[in-house]
């Protein structure tokens, strides 16, 4: 191959091989500001967090009492303090999940109760912070675009999760993520979007 584009967790290297700092990823900056509108009629706060809800993989179980201890953690942290949720499910989030999301968090804003891309975007927009589950790297990456403090929803392990553990320090160590749970502040990164940049390279690539 001319070219290789893999993220650098995977720990690939080579003259054509382009590392990026996390997952490529469709979601655009432009994107995220056009979809702002989408939900503002769902919530009354302008202090807003969202919950973005990956699904089980082979690393991740996601049983009702992780769930239920990111949910309680959200009503700790945020709720408590005036806070406003916008619950967005993805395309790996079971039917049950949603449900026990509308149960535990439906009275703390609003919850999305199927996969809709607009609603996902705007939440983005919207947010003062964004929590993400652990499950998913390309999630935590979309959730970088939006420039918005992103604090991690962590889960214990079903087997070995190292190279999550290379992505989740790579992305603290940039001032991009921290934990959930951890002392809740205020921290702006640059908008971290490793499409557009590895694009820039390949075109250069290209012309050459």
């Amino acid at each position: 191959f001319d070219a290789i584009i893999t993220p650098a967790h995977d720990n690939l290297n080579g003259d054509n091989v382009y590392s990026s700092k996390g997952a490529i990823h469709y979601i655009t900056e432009s994107q995220i500001k056009k979809a702002e509108p989408y939900l503002t009629n769902k919530i009354k706060s302008q202090k807003l967090v969202s919950l973005i809800l990956g699904g089980p993989n082979k690393y991740y179980s996601f049983n009702k009492d992780q769930l239920i201890k990111i949910f309680n953690q959200i009503k700790f942290d945020f709720v408590s303090k005036g806070y406003e949720v916008i619950v967005i499910p993805s395309m790996r989030t079971p039917k049950t999940s949603i449900e026990l999301a509308i149960k535990e968090m439906g009275a703390c804003g609003h919850v999305v109760n199927s996969v809709d891309k607009q609603a996902y975007l705007s939440a983005y927009a919207l947010a003062t912070y964004v929590v993400v589950t652990c499950d998913s790297t390309s999630m935590i990456s979309e959730a970088a675009t939006s420039g918005k403090p992103i604090l991690i929803a962590h889960m214990e392990a079903k087997r070995n999760n190292y190279r999550f553990k290379k992505f989740y320090e790579l992305f603290k160590a940039m001032g991009i993520t921290k934990d959930l749970g951890e002392k809740v502040e205020v921290w702006k990164y640059k908008k971290h979007n490793e499409a557009e940049r590895i694009a820039t390279m390949l075109k250069s690539k290209l012309k050459n």
